[in-house]
């Protein structure tokens, strides 16, 4: 089916900015659509940094991004969220499973990390959030205002350690890929490679990553610091002011109201809300991981 030109014209727009056709990167137009679980290359839009080096292959969080789809209820939704910030963030499992909506800082691009109960050591902190994890944030918060579930003292992820830890086995044998440590920890040392090509200094990575040496959260300086460094590696040397206005990152309130529209042509299918079911929830990939 044709997209009709409202459509049309966000894909000139989105091309317009740097942004290229390539699978399911984006959140434009996800997940369901009536007869296939992935929207075509044209429904769907990618915005890509350039390439990298990975602790982990490339190739893996293509295949955890499919295997995820295998996924279902709240794990289908929250699973590859989690695994998006845990490389984004480098917090734990335990970390982002107590993060609660009012310790996320959308403005100002921060979470507060309470401390958590193991390893003792750490501390509670505050860390940036990467200009991708935030908008990911963003738009989980927008979904759920539009079907009335946010709470600003309910979970971020609404799902125990003990039911992520079990999906993740499910995805890993689903996704058939063999890590030869724990999935948390591989994702963690990827987050800190990340953090390494950006440039961190040993203690801003503290603050990131909570190690045990670091007792005192990062000054405003050290976050300051952070959220530049962070945004010059992924802008191409430019911070988010200055790179905003060509960034192809449709605004969150848009995504829904285009899902919306594209509902209502008959070529996106939204599900009824349930209790497992969050009816505007973007679709949250790991695809862009591997950029």
């Amino acid at each position: 089916m044709a997209l009709p030109s409202h459509a049309e014209a966000i894909e000139e727009r989105q091309l317009e900015n740097r942004a290229r056709d390539a699978g399911r990167y984006t959140l434009v137009f996800p997940p369901m659509f009536p007869n296939a679980r992935r929207p075509s290359e044209r429904e769907l839009f990618l915005w890509s940094p350039p390439e990298r080096k990975r602790y982990l292959d490339a190739n893996i969080f293509l295949k955890l991004d499919e295997a995820c789809d295998q996924l279902t209820g709240l794990e289908g939704y929250y699973v590859p969220l989690v695994i998006f910030l845990a490389v984004e963030t480098g917090l734990r499992l335990e970390e982002l499973c107590a993060l609660k909506w009012q310790d996320v800082s959308l403005d100002k691009r921060r979470l507060e990390v309470a401390k958590p109960r193991w390893p003792q050591e750490h501390e509670a902190r505050t860390v940036v959030l990467s200009v991708r994890a935030r908008w990911n944030l963003e738009c989980v918060a927008v979904a759920l205002q539009k079907d009335d579930r946010y709470d600003p003292l309910a979970p971020v992820i609404p799902v125990t350690t003990t039911a992520v830890h079990k999906a993740l086995r499910v995805v890993e044998n689903h996704a058939q890929i063999k890590i030869a440590e724990l999935f948390f920890d591989a994702l963690h040392r990827d987050a800190e490679m990340r953090f390494d090509e950006a440039g961190l200094t040993k203690a801003e990575k503290d603050v990131m990553l909570g190690s045990a040496l670091r007792i005192l959260p990062g000054s405003q300086t050290d976050l300051a610091s952070i959220q530049d460094k962070l945004d010059h590696h992924l802008l191409d040397g430019r911070t988010y002011e200055e790179a905003k206005d060509g960034i192809p990152l449709i605004p969150a309130s848009q995504i829904i109201s285009v899902r919306e529209m594209m509902a209502e042509w008959g070529i996106l299918k939204i599900e009824e809300a349930s209790p497992t079911v969050i009816r505007h929830f973007p679709n949250v990939v790991l695809r862009v991981l591997a950029a």
